[in-house]
């Protein structure tokens, strides 16, 4: 029925138009503000609908510099650089006679129609983070180069991981290049993308359009219809049944329009009965029943562009509907006059909305999905420019797997030259796992994929069963023995090691035969000691397998025998092996090439942590140091983020507690699980010491889950041993038993008692805890026997420390104040400031047991001083309780009170030191300090001191009689002993 005024004649259809932006102006002033007075980030936030982008082309128009609009289209694997690149192709139609320098030629695979106008190619780089640098510095030159004034990343939550690199990159510039603004749905961001990291920095201008009220509903819908008003009840009808969204409330009203179901009575826009209005509850739902209302010509169009998404020519959306150009230019004009589409000025077309597009192509059947696919697959295969990604994605839907294959594999080859392994991993992942591969193929792939991009291990578990599938099947022995291989590889990633082994084992053979190369890596691999209980001499046998191999097989390269040479070493070393430190004295490590480079980096981060294993922090610190410098010079930079997640554990052994927490907190969102794994461990160990036993634990455990498989060979990095000192701190010794339950079977089976270092003082104390005494001096006597005879200064430490628990458990207590104050010095020698502290704590409980109080005071008034500047809050509160209970008065946290005037014993310490020429850094080693720490103590006795220099403060100290020159007669020692202790613990 059609309605009527309500004089009678017949009612007037409105002419609709695009809505104005409403309810915008405070946004818009805002980020015109920002953008003219500083640079940074602006990001515009907000649900789908809300008017992100339309706010974003409103400013657009309002301002003059040159802007790059970059669309991110919602593909399921991004390409890599997508949308920028698509930018600028629109924005210039060639480079010839911009100021560009060498560095440019790096973006020749990126623009292969401009390879005749840009530099030549510059030659390979040897890692996946090297070129992804190069080619992002290319970038930013280009658009420098083209004056581009204002960056716009739109649906920035569908970025590929480069593309939101460049805006890093970018935002690291500050005064320079262009100014950045992109727009995103939070709840649509992964959690491990890096838009969480970029939107988090400072100097970000967040803006969030809000919805509607009722009066902007009213205002927005006049505008559709040239200004006339909207009667209040059918705004707040449409508000009530929209919240506000602007595109639900002008989708909404094109529907009621298509149905004729607007009127206009005594001037104003409403429906007559809005009681019986039907408003559909979703946008998708309104978009569709108004694509119903379409001749099937405009439908015909509007397919073909929701399965090619984003803005396209006419003729290319005739040949994918199947229709004549002219005819489907006719269906496009329906479209856009329904206000389903836009039109570029180079006559381009597009859904306005996102939204609309995804709502038409999700009503398509199956078949008719497949079938426009393969004619965009096709249409595109004929372009000038072919766009690998999008070609594997139509060839995957139209159920092509030849094609599929052929092109994921082209743009996976693309994602990793420019430096993204992720999206390369991804789009190789989705063939094997959707089956577009089979057989000999399968493992070929394996083998490419970047396994290190992987994000977890669940798609590598994906992997394991494609392989297991693979292996049952019909295959030569050279195919299967590629397959067993990669599968072993597969597994011994995702921490499935005892059954890769056996995989391993199995290839070997045919290694041997076909891919020597590959032999001599599977071999080393066996010879790791970890996720086995096969004892230790099974891996040294492999190791000499490898090393056999490595000198009989023709033509090694240097860099595989830098590589073998460097893992060697390392290999020897974690089994407990002294001839590694030889090995590792005699490698030449000269070598220049790309890949030598790379081999001396990994190999001196491998002895690095090897040298952690044994205590040697100092030989560790000089290896890592060298690694991080090589990787950060060559641009290794994965490398490089795990090594410095290594140093930052060193620094939290050796008391500079500052440098871990300005790296942890950063990377506890890392998209490496290793390193999320390290920063949340390295957090739980800060929370502990601080007394939050809670939020430690929960950190811990989530390193487990996230991280790769650590045990006792990762030493203080073993996540078990963490456990077991909360749970003994919290005077659970059963809950300890249990954390190290497994690492101390393993330790047993392998007979490689220097991986018990960490735990075995931890295991003891807890057995004596439980009552089981005889099982704790069973395990002391093991742990000293395997270890007695090695130089590792971390096992003489934990040695002590186990002698002085059990002393203290028979009641020798003036023996276990000896023995405890004896593994303070050796923890201190290292140095394990921390661990230091709390052995020289429990000397002190024992001299208080046994009467000497006097003692025990000055003991646990320095051990006060010392854990309060270290940031042991927890502990220095302990010890603190301690002091008042005999009586004496510790002060607060900020300082070591009781001297009044007079320097302290351990300041005596330092300025005895500082005069005779020591700096902070040698005084720190010798005293078992960190640096930070000493300097706490010179800046002490120079205030006591009243002397404005250090040197003022030595010529002060000698002539006051504090300290004697050099070569006078000896000061008597001040100090009872050094800083100790592995755990957290041992109070007395």
């Amino acid at each position: 029925m059609s309605a009527v005024e309500s004089g009678g004649a017949p009612a007037r259809r409105p002419d609709l138009a695009v809505p104005r932006l409403v309810g915008r102006d405070r946004d818009l002033a805002l980020l015109d503000q920002v953008l003219d007075e500083r640079p940074g980030l602006v990001v515009v936030a907000g649900e789908a609908g809300i008017g992100k982008t339309r706010l974003l082309h409103e400013l657009l128009g309002r301002r003059r510099e040159t802007a790059l609009i970059a669309v991110c289209p919602p593909f399921r694997e991004p390409y890599t650089l997508g949308p920028v690149v698509d930018a600028v192709r629109r924005l210039a139609d060639r480079v010839a006679g911009l100021p560009l320098t060498g560095l440019a030629g790096a973006l020749r695979p990126v623009f292969p129609e401009w390879a005749d106008q840009l530099p030549p190619a510059p030659g390979p780089l040897p890692d996946a983070a090297s070129a992804r640098h190069r080619l992002l510095r290319a970038l930013v030159e280009l658009i420098d180069a083209l004056g581009v004034g204002l960056l716009v990343v739109e649906d920035a939550h569908w970025a590929d991981e480069t593309t939101l690199e460049l805006l890093l990159f970018l935002r690291a510039r500050r005064e320079r290049g262009p100014r950045l603004v992109l727009t995103h749905r939070p709840e649509d961001v992964r959690p491990e993308s890096l838009l969480r990291r970029l939107v988090a920095q400072t100097g970000v201008t967040r803006v969030e359009p809000r919805p509607l009220d009722t009066a902007g509903t009213a205002d927005l819908v006049s505008s559709m219809l040239g200004g006339e008003p909207v009667s209040v009840e059918f705004a707040e009808f449409l508000h009530g049944h929209t919240d506000g969204l602007p595109l639900a409330i002008e989708e909404s009203v094109r529907l009621l329009y298509d149905r004729a179901d607007l009127v206009c009575e005594n001037g104003a826009w409403l429906r007559r009965d809005v009681e019986e209005l039907d408003v559909p509850p979703s946008i998708r739902d309104a978009v569709l029943e108004r694509t119903s209302r379409l001749g099937p010509t405009a439908g015909a169009v509007l397919a073909a562009l929701a399965v090619l998404e984003g803005e396209r020519a006419p003729a290319l959306v005739a040949e994918i509907a199947g229709i004549p150009v002219q005819e489907a230019e006719n269906g496009l004009v329906e479209a856009l006059a329904g206000g389903l589409l836009y039109e570029e000025r180079d006559a381009r077309v597009g859904f306005r909305h996102v939204l609309a597009a995804r709502s038409v192509y999700h009503a398509l059947g199956a078949i008719q999905r497949s079938r426009l696919h393969r004619r965009a697959g096709e249409a595109l295969e004929r372009e000038p420019v072919r766009g690998v990604a999008e070609l594997a994605r139509h060839f995957r839907e139209a159920g092509d797997p030849r094609r599929w294959a052929a092109y994921a594999e082209q743009a996976a080859d693309h994602a990793i030259s420019s430096g993204d392994p992720r999206t390369a991993f991804g789009l190789l992942l989705d063939l094997l796992t959707g089956g577009a591969v089979r057989g000999a193929a399968v493992p070929r792939l394996v083998r490419r994929m970047p396994l290190y991009a992987a994000p977890g291990d669940g798609p590598l578990r994906e992997l394991v069963a494609v392989l297991r599938e693979t292996a049952a099947g019909e295959l030569t022995p050279e195919e299967r023995t590629e397959t067993t291989w990669q599968l072993a590889r597969l597994m011994f990633h995702v921490g499935d090691v005892e059954a890769a082994s056996v995989e391993m084992e199995q290839a070997v053979p045919g290694l041997l035969q076909h891919r020597p190369a590959a032999a001599v890596h599977a071999m080393m691999m066996l010879a790791r000691p970890v996720g086995t209980a096969r004892p230790a001499a099974h891996h040294r046998a492999w190791l000499e397998h490898a090393a056999r191999l490595i000198e009989t097989r023709p033509g090694p390269s240097p860099e595989e025998r830098l590589a073998f040479l460097m893992d060697r070493a390392a290999t020897l070393l974690v089994l407990g092996d002294p001839a590694g430190w030889a090995a590792a004295h005699d490698l030449l490590v000269e070598g220049e090439t790309p890949g030598e480079v790379l081999q001396r980096a990994r190999g001196f981060a491998n002895l690095g942590e090897a040298a952690m294993l044994w205590g040697r922090y100092d030989d560790a610190r000089r290896r890592l140091e060298a690694a991080a410098a090589l990787a950060e010079e060559h641009r290794h930079l994965r490398l490089r983020d795990l090594v410095g997640a290594t140093l930052a554990h060193l620094d939290w052994l050796t008391g500079d507690w500052a440098a871990p927490t300005q790296w942890g907190p950063l990377a506890l969102d890392a998209d490496e699980p290793v390193l999320r794994a390290d920063a949340l461990l390295l957090a739980g160990l800060f929370d502990a010491a601080r007394g939050d036993h809670r939020r430690a634990q929960e950190r811990v455990r989530a390193a487990i889950e996230v991280g790769r498989p650590r045990g006792p060979a990762d030493g203080s990095r073993d996540p078990s041993a963490v456990l077991a000192r909360l749970a003994i701190a919290a005077g659970r010794p059963g809950e300890a038993l249990a954390a190290t339950d497994a690492a101390w079977r393993l330790v047993e089976a392998k007979g490689l008692w220097l991986w018990a270092s960490e735990i075995a003082p931890l295991r003891v104390r807890a057995l004596l805890e439980d009552g089981c005494v005889g099982e704790a001096v069973h395990a002391a006597e093991d742990f000293a026997a395997g270890t007695r005879d090695l130089d590792a200064p971390v096992a003489t430490a934990a040695r002590r420390l186990t002698a002085a628990l059990l002393a203290r458990a028979g009641g020798d207590l003036t023996g276990a104040a000896g023995l405890f104050e004896e593994a303070g010095a050796a923890w201190a020698a290292l140095p394990r400031p921390y661990d230091a502290l709390l052995a020289r704590e429990a000397a002190a409980g024992c001299h208080l047991a046994v009467g000497e109080r006097d003692r025990a005071v000055g003991l646990l008034r320095e051990v006060f001083g010392d854990l309060t500047a270290l940031g042991a809050t927890e502990d220095a509160d302990r010890v603190r309780r301690t002091l008042a209970d005999e009586g004496v008065r510790a002060g607060a946290r900020s300082g070591r009170p009781g001297y009044g005037d007079q320097l302290s014993p351990r300041e005596l310490d330092v300025v005895r030191l500082l005069v005779e020429g020591r700096t902070s850094a040698q005084i720190a080693r010798v005293l078992g300090l960190s640096p930070r720490t000493v300097e706490k103590h010179v800046h002490s006795a120079m205030r006591k001191r009243q002397a404005p220099s250090r040197t003022a403060l030595a010529v002060a100290a000698v002539e006051s009689g504090d300290v004697l020159l050099p070569g006078s007669v000896p000061h008597p020692p001040t100090s009872t002993g050094w800083p100790p202790v592995t755990v957290r613990e041992f109070p007395g």
